[in-house]
Order: C-alpha cells, then sequence, then structure tokens
C-alpha cells in the first residue's frame, strides 16, 4: 500500500508540474521550483524502493497493477519512453494473469468490487490505446468485458463520464491502432465509409452533460476533438478528399471544425481544470490548434488574411495561448506555430 501512495504522489505531482516558486515572494518558507520537482522524483524512488521489498511480480492485488501504471505516468512526464513503455505493458500483464480481461471472473464479485475491477480494466485499455497512438507502441488489451453499470452508484456521473471517454477509443479500435494478433482483433478497412462511419460516432455529442465536472467534460471533450483529428489525418492519407464533399468529415477544412469545437469546449471550463490533465491534455490541444493554423495557412493567403479567417470563426483562442505556461513541449509548439505565422507573411510580402 505504501508502494500505491508514493507512486500516486509521484504520477501526481509530476503531472501537475508543480510550481511553488511563485508564492516565494509572500512566503520565504516555500521551497523553490527545482525542490518541488525534486520531490516526486523523491516519491517516485520510495514507491519503487516499498515495492522491491517484497516480491511484487508475484502478487494479485490490485495495488500490484495500479503501482506501475502510476509509475509510468510519472515517467512519462519525463519523456522516458522505453520505460514508460515497460511499466504500462508491466501493469496490463498483471491484468491479464489476474484474469481481469476475461468475464468469468467477475462472477460472485460483490457490486462494489465488481465496479473496481471493471474500472481497473478499462483504465488500462485506454491508457493503453493513448500511449499507443502516441509511440506508436502495440496494445494486448481488447473490448473483452462490459463496462462497470452506474447503478447503485452514489456518484453515476463519475461513471458516466469515465464510460463515455471508453467509448471514444472503443469506437476508434482497430483503425488508428495496428491489428495485433495478441488480442485477436484485425486490421479495419480504411474505407471511405468506414472513416465516415467512425468520424459520426466520435461527433455525435456536442455538448457533454452539465452534471459531470470540469474535469471530466475536459477530458472527454478534447480527447474527442483529438481523436477526430487523428482519423482525419487517416483519411487524408487513405481516401480522396474534396473541397465540396457531402461529409464534411471528407473536407481540407474539417480540422479547422474540429479545433473550433475543441477550442470553444475549453472555453467553457476554468484554467485550473485543463491544468489538472497535466502535460498531455496541452499537447492535445496544441496539436489541434497547431492543425487548425496549418489548414488555414494551407490556402496561400497572407497573415492578414489569416487573421480575418481567425475571426469570422469564432474560435476561442486565447485559451490555446494560455496553455504554452504549462509545458516545454507545449511552449515549443507555439513558438512553432509563430514562426510559420512570420514565414507565411514574408512569403506572402514577396509575392507582392
Amino acid at each position: 500500500m505504501c508502494a500505491l501512495a508514493f507512486a500516486l504522489c509521484a504520477s501526481t505531482g509530476a503531472s501537475l508540474q508543480l510550481d511553488l516558486a511563485q508564492n516565494q515572494e509572500n512566503d520565504s518558507s516555500i521551497p523553490h521550483e527545482g525542490d518541488a520537482m525534486a520531490l516526486t522524483d523523491r516519491f517516485a524512488a520510495e514507491a519503487e524502493r516499498c515495492r522491491s521489498m517484497y516480491e511484487y511480480r508475484e502478487s494479485s492485488t490490485h495495488e500490484a497493477i495500479l503501482v506501475p501504471l502510476f509509475l509510468h505516468i510519472y515517467y512519462g512526464t519525463k519523456s522516458k519512453k522505453q520505460t514508460t513503455s515497460l511499466l504500462l505493458r508491466e501493469s496490463v500483464t498483471l491484468c491479464q494473469l489476474m484474469g481481469l480481461d476475461n468475464e468469468e471472473t467477475y462472477c460472485g464479485l460483490n457490486t462494489e468490487e465488481e465496479s473496481y475491477m471493471r474500472r481497473t480494466f478499462w483504465l488500462l485499455y485506454v491508457t493503453e490505446r493513448g500511449h499507443a497512438m502516441q509511440h506508436g507502441t502495440g496494445t494486448c488489451l481488447s473490448e473483452s468485458i462490459s463496462l462497470p453499470l452506474t447503478d447503485n452508484q452514489s456518484e453515476p456521473q463519475v461513471l458516466q463520464a469515465f464510460n463515455s471517454l471508453v467509448h471514444l477509443f472503443v469506437s476508434v479500435d482497430g483503425v488508428l491502432i495496428d491489428a495485433n494478433p495478441c488480442t485477436g482483433t484485425e486490421q479495419q478497412s480504411c474505407s471511405r465509409e468506414t472513416l465516415s462511419r467512425i468520424q459520426n460516432e466520435l461527433r455525435q455529442h456536442r455538448q457533454w452533460p452539465t452534471e459531470w465536472n470540469e474535469l471530466q467534460r475536459s477530458d472527454v471533450s478534447i480527447t474527442q476533438q483529438w481523436l477526430r483529428m487523428l482519423v482525419w489525418q487517416l483519411s487524408l492519407r487513405n481516401v480522396s478528399m474534396s473541397s465540396e464533399p457531402t461529409d464534411d468529415s471528407m473536407s481540407f477544412i474539417y480540422p479547422a471544425h474540429v479545433s473550433r469545437d475543441a477550442l470553444q469546449s475549453i472555453s467553457t471550463v476554468s484554467m485550473d481544470a485543463l491544468v489538472a490533465h497535466g502535460p498531455g491534455m496541452t499537447r492535445q490541444i496544441l496539436h489541434e490548434f497547431c492543425c487548425y493554423l496549418a489548414r488555414l495557412n494551407g490556402s496561400g493567403g497572407s497573415l492578414n488574411w489569416l487573421q480575418k479567417r481567425i475571426a469570422e470563426s469564432d474560435v476561442p483562442l486565447q485559451p490555446a495561448f494560455e496553455l504554452q505556461a504549462l509545458s516545454d513541449a507545449a511552449y515549443e509548439t507555439t513558438y512553432s506555430i509563430n514562426e510559420r505565422i512570420d514565414e507565411v507573411d514574408d512569403n506572402s510580402e514577396e509575392s507582392y
């Protein structure tokens, strides 16, 4: 249990990039940023030390699954791809060894334990697919069990949001992720009909329930737009696109629609809700923002034309620019956006 507590603290602190330096002027006793980050490093080291004190690989407890999962999140913020990939695979393997991917395992369990185990499985399912989409790794888990039921839950909206997030990843399974013989899944055809169907599934909900808290709405909404953008990029490589198609998801300007939806979504939640998701959320939002600007730049217009198009779209861009303070990757991405806009302006001036 101690290993789990330390791993959770490490992943949370690293994901939020806790910066206590801003409070130094008011309280000199508060440590600077280096101390804060060193603290999360010590949490991770202590988690590793605690679990090394027993044969954790032979443990058949939920904690054995969750400790490497939280350490996977911690090392992900450190950009240690191999370490984070191995830890995630360790968590997934323990999940399979405990039979959480088998429906028969849940027979005879009480409601609380069954719900907890199902949530653990689907959390790993979503995490594994998100990691695979970002880093090109394989997947082991498949849609082999039912989702946890929202009945008899003290806060059903929490599970409703979680299940909605799972459905988003299930809808793109076999398309955005290559087929894997371990799961028995086959690669779906990247035909226009298949890709159009997936886009329709992904955009079924434009507004998520207001009873969900800000963290849930921002998580599900931004993931939704991110997957829509990835499916569009896949469409661009596999089917013929058009400037005036009957299905707007097969158009060249579709990224503008997706980015508009994403930026409008984040404008309805507080910056704290976005910060709480860590740098991963920042990269998703800025990825969509970059695609939006790239599509507008693609017409070869001047900077004035670009600014006019942005203004006409009524897209709230300020939240996206504010997010650049969340991570180094965000700084680099936003800097590249500014460079690209400058290049467009320079090229336009040379052409006149």
